[in-house]
């Protein structure tokens, strides 16, 4: 890998960090697809690695405003979404797990803005929590499918419950895919480069997360979790 590559990983993976600070979810959204084209080598694995550290400092800045319950239904729908990740991986090819993806990432979208909003109840929250199990396994990116339950919660409650969420359920993917065989030492070493990258965007979050607290936090779950579909679909199709 070159250093411009690592450069621009850097500052990729920074702003990717810093998007979730701010909208409680976004670094894989926003990162991987582009450290993708930039080296794959990025992807999945040295993400992955620094989701659950980057997502407990996210939960611990604003642990007070954690919903539990929210929490636990949601926990409970991702062990079942992990698992069904780990065998797409071998078992379903990207172009298909990405089509699949989208399509309903965009459909979760329409229903929304449609004004058709699912509540946060038990059965929402599993169907939720499996589905962004599923795709944060398989394709590093499963923060859509439960933002889009809990649009309706304040800045602070959506973002440490999104985080706290991640960082349970990004701990459990990464257990599962390390006992797979699915990491390298290559991976290991760039989690350490994008490391200090991961904790400029903290720093970064902690000036401008309330800029979204009010009536732009749902409009911007939409169009990051409509970009994503869009690029999912279009990578699938080309």
């Amino acid at each position: 890998m070159s250093l411009l590559e690592l450069a621009i990983g850097f500052v990729v993976f920074t702003t990717g960090c810093t998007i979730q600070g701010v909208l409680g979810f976004g670094a894989g959204l926003f990162s991987v697809p582009i450290l993708a084209l930039v080296a794959p080598e990025f992807v999945p694995g040295p993400v992955l690695m620094l989701n659950p550290v980057l997502c407990a400092l996210y939960a611990w800045r604003e642990h007070g405003a954690i919903d539990r319950k929210v929490l636990r239904w949601a926990l409970v729908g991702r062990v079942p979404g992990v698992l069904l990740g780990v065998w797409a991986l071998t078992a379903v090819s990207e172009d298909g797990l990405g089509l699949l993806f989208g399509v309903i990432l965009l459909a979760g979208v329409g229903l929304k803005i449609s004004g058709l909003h699912a509540s946060p109840n038990p059965w929402t929250l599993m169907g939720a929590g499996g589905l962004s199990g599923f795709m944060g396994t398989s394709v590093a990116v499963g923060g859509p499918p439960i933002a889009l339950v809990l649009d309706g919660s304040s800045g602070p409650e959506f973002r440490a419950t999104l985080n706290a969420f991640f960082f349970i359920g990004t701990t459990i993917s990464l257990a599962v895919l390390a006992m797979a065989g699915e990491f390298g030492t290559t991976d290991l070493l760039l989690a350490f480069y994008l490391l200090p990258s991961m904790l400029a965007g903290v720093a970064f979050s902690n000036r401008v997360r309330h800029l979204l607290d009010q009536v732009w936090l749902a409009p911007a779950v939409y169009t990051l979790s409509s970009s994503v579909a869009v690029v999912l679909v279009i990578r699938s199709l080309t």
